[in-house]
């Protein structure tokens, strides 16, 4: 294997271990055949920037994951709204090498997307082969943050998902960001979500509590609640 230009350890903000690796981006085709997901859990290989990425997640980091999955899941339920969960899917760029790319903490196709994928499922093994090599997710989640994530938004972008939250809950620290990834000028935060309305970063960050305490009950009348809400908060738009 090749020297890396730099290495850095590091811990995410809920005790995920990193490892950073940087190489010179011609080497990273090589070094993408070598078997990454036997050192780390979540591995991120990004040909343009050279960067291989590793993760160990912590107890934390899966119950949070595992939270988010059942938010959205049961906020497409309540909308009616077709969904497919890829969970920590490897993505590339059909011309990106071999076994490159990111593995999000949580992603989904939506709508439209899913209803696609749902035919070429039927199809058979080849077009749904297909089908994932040249349609990106709707929705990709990041729950944990490290200085390892700053490339991910850009890779993303290049990819072509439609948007990105990114999670941040520790401590006193509760954050979610949401990302408008194909902006004209690059990725734009949101006030609210554009691929899954009427999601906003401060209802996610507490309906994702109630996803994680197993409050289900609860989470499922927070969601009916802000659906509501929002409906008629667009009635009066359209009154006025």
């Amino acid at each position: 294997m090749p020297d890396a230009i730099g290495i850095e350890h590091c811990t995410g903000s809920m005790g995920s271990r990193f490892t950073l690796y940087r190489f010179v981006p011609e080497e990273i085709p090589r070094l993408a055949k070598l078997d990454w997901n036997a050192i780390g859990r979540r591995v991120f290989i990004d040909p343009v920037r050279g960067m291989i990425a590793l993760m160990s997640p912590s107890p934390e980091h899966e119950e949070y994951t595992r939270g988010i999955d059942r938010t959205v899941q049961d906020m497409c339920r309540a909308l009616g709204l077709r969904i497919v969960t890829l969970g920590s899917t490897r993505w590339r760029r059909p011309d990106d090498p071999e076994n490159s790319g990111a593995e999000p903490d949580a992603c989904f196709y939506l709508g439209m997307a899913a209803e696609r994928r749902d035919v070429a499922r039927r199809k058979g093994i080849e077009a749904l082969a297909e089908f994932y090599r040249h349609t990106p997710p709707d929705l990709v989640i990041e729950v944990e943050r490290s200085r390892g994530d700053a490339d991910k938004p850009a890779f993303y972008r290049r990819l072509g998902a439609a948007e990105m939250w990114r999670l941040d809950i520790s401590g006193n620290t509760r954050e979610a960001v949401m990302l408008d990834l194909q902006a004209p000028r690059g990725p734009e935060v949101l006030e609210a979500s554009r691929v899954l309305a009427p999601a906003t970063p401060a209802f996610v960050l507490d309906a994702l509590e109630l996803a994680v305490e197993n409050r289900l009950s609860e989470l499922e009348a927070a969601i009916d609640a802000r659906i509501r809400s929002a409906r008629e908060e667009a009635d009066r738009g359209l009154s006025l």
